[in-house]
């Protein structure tokens, strides 16, 4: 049970980095900036659903692994590629005092993204390798 766990989570490591970056960028410049509306973070939790849905919600859906593994790569996939750099730009967004906290909270999820889909694999292979 615990090798497919971390099977399922060393395959949401493995996000697709598009979706995930037009995604994040897109929630996070809803959400980040100092006088955003009160519905702006549910606005921006749903685009990250809709992208997930679209970019690894789809592969999750056609493969064929065990319910643990799927319920970890959806879980992990979700987390750490679409809501982790969407709430980091956020943040930033809403920090910025002057201008454009939007653009900042758009640009820092983008770096955000492009970062872990770059520590991606290693992770990915040092977490089944630990598990093996």
């Amino acid at each position: 049970m615990l090798a497919q766990i971390a099977a399922g989570a060393a395959l949401g490591l493995q996000f697709a980095p598009l979706y995930a970056a037009a995604t994040a960028a897109l929630a996070a410049a809803l959400a980040g900036y100092r006088k955003a509306p009160r519905y702006r973070p549910w606005l921006a939790g749903a685009v990250v659903a809709a992208g997930w849905a679209v970019g690894d919600g789809i592969r999750i859906a056609g493969s064929s692994e065990a319910v643990p593994v799927l319920v970890a790569w959806a879980i992990a996939g979700l987390v750490v590629g679409y809501g982790l750099p969407a709430l980091a730009g956020a943040y930033v967004g809403r920090q910025v005092h002057r201008g454009t906290g939007y653009l900042s909270a758009a640009l820092v999820a983008i770096m955000f993204v492009s970062a872990l889909a770059t520590l991606a694999h290693p992770i990915a292979d040092a977490l089944m390798r630990a598990v093996s």
